[in-house]
């Protein structure tokens, strides 16, 4: 994981620090505004989860939103073919 890190920061010019310095910025959410820091914090508590299942969860439900814009484009197509 830590070669991935050290890799990805490379590839955006980034110091290997600085790429793990990002992730924790994401992780803790320092770079938002505080309201929507709070909000998703008390979200976390709310659910009674663990820090890293809410990200997969919040990962989970984009890769679902995901699967079903997929899934419609699909279809449009066929529907179009039939027209």
């Amino acid at each position: 994981m830590l070669d991935r890190a050290r890799k990805e920061g490379a590839d955006r010019g980034l110091a290997y620090v600085r790429s793990i310095e990002e992730a924790l910025e994401v992780y803790f959410f320092s770079r938002l505004p505080p309201p929507m820091a709070e909000a998703l914090e008390s979200d976390i508590n709310d659910l009674k989860v663990s820090r890293e299942n809410y990200f997969y969860s919040l990962l989970d439900a984009r890769y679902r939103q995901l699967i079903t814009k997929s899934s419609g484009r699909k279809d449009s197509g066929a529907k179009k073919k039939r027209d």
